[in-house]
């Protein structure tokens, strides 16, 4: 008998609960935004902000975070940690008529690289839960090739460092062991994080092309834990910008 978490009976059946119910009345947008950028981040830019207008708010439970459009061409979207939350404000977004998503968030280094490289994901391995209420059991999800290439060309013209590879998704932050560690860079993963498989199995399911960009915000392949690097908070804006730029140029 097969555990609850690979079961797939009614994987193609409709939920009783739509983004639909739960949002009530929804503000379509307009003709011509359909990209969305989302972020792990309760505070965002002030100057962001000033340039926004409020799209809807996200209700998770203990936190409410609102998401914007920008300049009336992109929307910024604003996701709490972990797979379930990310992949419930996509479903969201998709509900207002969104059909282009870029994730850009951190993550941790468990592969044998420079950890100033920013990191394109390919695919992610699905060591979470909610990809297997939308996907068929594999390994991995992937994003999309084309948006892959699209976002890759920008960076380049930019000349950022960066890699194109696979991501690690777990549901648990704590249990990142040695062992698991070292069965997931044996499937090629150079980054852990809690999200991408999520997010790229909920675009896949509901056909929206999905693409992330990780930056590495400390080091776990070691015995000890680096902690988190003093200056991921610049990381982190300087490589939301520069996501930003992209999808306005889409």
């Amino acid at each position: 008998m097969k555990v609850p978490i690979t079961e797939t009976r009614g994987i193609n059946e409709e939920g009783v609960i739509t983004a639909f119910d739960a949002l009530g009345d929804i503000n379509v947008l307009s003709e011509g935004i359909d990209t969305a950028v989302l972020f792990f981040d309760n505070s965002p830019d002030d100057e962001l902000i000033k340039n926004s207008t409020l799209l809807f708010n996200f209700v998770a439970a203990s936190s409410v975070l609102p998401q914007y459009i920008y300049k009336d061409k992109i929307v910024l979207a604003y996701s709490p940690l972990g797979g379930p939350a990310a992949g419930g404000l996509i479903e969201e977004l998709i509900a207002h008529g969104i059909k282009r998503i870029i994730a850009c968030g951190s993550s941790g280094l468990i592969g044998d690289i420079d950890s100033s490289n920013f990191l394109l994901v390919t695919k992610a391995i699905r060591d979470e839960g909610l990809s297997y209420h939308y996907l068929e059991p594999s390994i991995y999800a992937e994003t999309s090739h084309n948006l892959n290439k699209a976002i890759e060309s920008h960076l380049t013209l930019q000349n950022l460092k960066f890699i194109e590879g696979i991501t690690w998704t777990t549901d648990a932050f704590f249990r990142e062991t040695k062992t698991r560690i070292n069965i997931r860079k044996e499937q090629g993963a150079v980054a852990v994080e809690m999200e991408c498989a999520s997010m790229a199995a909920v675009c896949k399911y509901r056909n929206i092309e999905f693409s992330q960009v990780l930056y590495f915000s400390d080091i776990v392949e070691q015995d000890g834990w680096s902690g988190f690097r003093d200056d991921r908070k610049n990381i982190k804006d300087s490589i939301n910008n520069v996501i930003i730029n992209i999808a306005m140029k889409l």
